[in-house]
């Protein structure tokens, strides 16, 4: 695995002001891994920081999902949400 491809990739991340705890890219490192090992990806090296990246966008999104509904639920905005549903 090519470290500094998925280091680059955090920087870019960071530079934007965005934390990104070591233990989260090495969750979605794990997680790249065992995507790769279902679909049978022969070709890991090169398609690793394809899939980090993408995965990275997904996870940074899913937590600001997360945050944004914690944030409404605590101000009572969410009576109409589909946790309330």
């Amino acid at each position: 695995m090519d470290q500094t491809k998925i280091d680059e990739i955090v920087s870019e991340w960071v530079r934007e002001g965005i934390h990104i705890s070591q233990e989260t890219v090495e969750y979605l490192i794990w997680y790249c891994n065992r995507k790769m090992d279902v679909c049978g990806i022969e070709n890991r090296e090169e398609y690793l920081p394809l899939l980090f990246k993408d995965e990275l966008k997904n996870h940074l999104f899913r937590e600001y999902v997360n945050a944004t509904t914690l944030l409404r639920m605590q101000k009572g905005e969410c009576e109409g949400c589909a946790v309330f549903a």
